[in-house]
């Protein structure tokens, strides 16, 4: 028995075909090695989602922290009514939001830019390897509310299928629908120097 859970627990970083059912029940009963494995499947995504809502690579580290430390804390209240990936996306998500509205990182945010441009060095190299289009998209989808820039987030650049997206953000789902296209839309007009 032990030998076909660990095999059926078995992962690669961000290994999508992951049977979360054996991986869940080995989470409540506090085995180390399933926690482990639910670190390395999803630690990427989690990161790269918080990533791209904060962009900042401290403030992203710090929320994927906290979201394996509450399926950690709650994993024994998890219902399955979701998938277990979408319950981490919902939880990441809500933290990003929590802290895109905090006052205090607005402070932080505005300091830190000052100090990078105080601290500019020009890499060459750098430049090379980002496109103008892509560093404009980029910029474009963070200057997306919140709101908008988690379902874009979570669609395009993470794949996920509207039902998902409803269900890791309790919306209904022409909710995701409209956000997404007013998103797009918005992304589009800004982009549109660019297009032309």
């Amino acid at each position: 028995m032990e030998r076909e859970l660990s095999s059926a627990l078995a992962v690669q970083p961000g290994d999508r075909r992951l049977d979360e059912r054996p991986l869940v029940e080995s989470l409540r009963r506090g085995k180390p090695e399933a926690f482990e494995r639910l670190v390395l499947a999803y630690q990427h995504r989690v990161f790269s989602i918080a990533l791209r809502m904060l962009a900042d690579r401290g403030e992203a580290e710090e929320v994927a922290q906290e979201v394996f430390l509450r399926v950690h804390r709650s994993i024994r209240d998890f219902r399955g009514e979701a998938k277990l990936s979408t319950w981490l996306y919902a939880i990441t998500s809500r933290l990003c939001l929590n802290r895109l509205k905090s006052p205090s990182r607005a402070r932080r945010v505005g300091e830190a830019a000052l100090m990078r441009m105080a601290d500019a060095h020009p890499n060459p190299g750098a430049r090379l390897e980002a496109s103008e289009m892509e560093a404009a998209l980029h910029r474009a989808i963070g200057e997306l509310d919140g709101e908008q820039r988690i379902v874009v987030v979570l669609r395009d650049v993470h794949g996920l299928a509207y039902e998902e997206i409803a269900a890791a953000l309790d919306l209904p789902l022409g909710t995701v629908r409209s956000r997404l296209h007013r998103a797009r839309m918005e992304l589009k007009a800004r982009l549109e120097p660019f297009l032309s």
